[in-house]
């Protein structure tokens, strides 16, 4: 396969491809720049809880709907992405992972594209507002023997855990485990202080989940749990930048605190690309999703219910709103998240690495999906 086209920074390139891999990468002159389209790095989305009416926590998992949801993913770019388990009992979770290990063993391409699993909760803040949507009877402290037989059950496929360390018991067995099986520890829907987020980046911890999300409404002014993420420096970021998550203002300051340690996940659900209208949840309560795709409670429009957008939509939120250039959001959403986990196979477009790419146009100021290809394999094409 060879593939031509143009960088973000309109530079003319080619791409060869064999066996799944980039075997070459070359410019070349143009007096015709207009008509190539832009060819860029498959996206990594660390955090998917479903997609395209499809519950990644609703048991039993159905092949055909993960597969699916998958292929709906991959026609918004996302070439690599982390299935996200949310807090529910200890066998209801034990049951997910093998569900997703027996669904991704028997399909080549979603072997290729799940990367990974994040596990957010159960270990969280059991306080309402830090807590978010997650079941509150299923919260509990760090258990390191439940990480490790999970871990197990994954066949190691376990890569993020999202906790918070406002708990004392089990926390620091469960970083040590973590960090030396090579999973990554995040800070998550934690109502934590200064002091106790300090002292897990010290353990080890590495990431925070949605920062700005899962947090109460009203904090500190100066001594809270978001402030003291952003001065971390050991501490990656990862924001939703779907444009109902986090104000423009908020987004901008991240940015440029966190400089290179900065990577978008959409935290999409089942709602994801799906159409306009009133839905009920898996978890109770009925939600509306926007025409312009904000996901909130019928009861309340200013309480998000989730997130029902992609990363494409958030690369093409940060680009309208000139919060980056189209290289910089994509970066944000490729090259960054790819490297925070280690993923050395993507995110770039390097010879060596894996072809996973994507073909976009320029439609004004948005860009749209053209063509995506996983490992060489074309497998969404506009």
């Amino acid at each position: 396969m060879i593939l031509t086209g143009k960088t973000f920074k309109e530079l003319p390139i080619k791409i060869y491809c064999n066996d799944g891999l980039i075997t070459k990468v070359e410019t070349f002159e143009t007096d015709d720049l207009e008509s190539l389209p832009i060819i860029a790095p498959g996206m990594v989305d660390l955090q998917v809880n479903g997609y395209a009416g499809v519950d990644y926590n609703t048991l039993p998992l159905n092949d055909n709907e993960l597969l699916h949801s998958a292929y709906q993913l991959f026609s918004k770019g996302v070439t690599s992405f982390c299935p996200t388990i949310i807090t529910n009992s200890d066998d209801n979770i034990s049951s997910l992972i093998l569900d997703l290990n027996r669904i991704k063993n028997s399909d080549k391409t979603l072997s290729d594209a799940i990367v990974g699993y994040h596990l957010e909760g159960p270990f969280i803040s059991p306080k309402d507002g830090p807590r978010g949507a997650h079941n509150l009877n299923y919260v509990q402290a760090p258990n390191v023997e439940l990480i490790k037989k999970w871990n197990t059950l994954s066949e190691g496929a376990l890569k993020i855990l999202t906790l918070s360390p406002e708990w004392d018991l089990g926390l620091d067995e469960t970083i040590n485990y973590c960090t030396n099986n090579n999973i990554k520890v995040a800070i998550g829907h934690s109502a934590a202080s200064p002091d106790q987020i300090h002292r897990a980046v010290n353990l080890g911890a590495s990431m925070s989940t949605h920062l700005g999300n899962g947090c109460e409404l009203q904090i500190h002014r100066h001594h809270n749990y978001i402030w003291q993420q952003l001065a971390e420096d050991d501490l990656w970021s990862g924001v939703i930048a779907d444009g109902f998550h986090l104000p423009a203002t908020l987004l901008k300051v991240i940015l440029r605190a966190k400089k290179g340690k900065v990577f978008v996940t959409s935290d999409t659900t089942a709602f994801g690309g799906m159409d306009p209208g009133s839905y009920i949840t898996h978890i109770g309560g009925e939600v509306i999703l926007t025409e312009e795709g904000k996901l909130h409670l019928a009861s309340n429009p200013e309480l998000l219910a989730g997130s029902a957008q992609s990363t494409l939509d958030c690369v093409n939120f940060l680009i309208e709103s000139e919060l980056c250039t189209p290289s910089e959001a994509w970066d944000l959403v490729s090259l960054n998240p790819a490297k925070y986990m280690g993923f050395n196979q993507v995110g770039s477009i390097e010879k060596g690495k894996l072809a996973n790419l994507v073909v976009l146009n320029k439609n004004k100021r948005r860009l749209e999906v053209k063509q995506t290809i996983i490992a060489g394999d074309v497998v969404y094409t506009a």
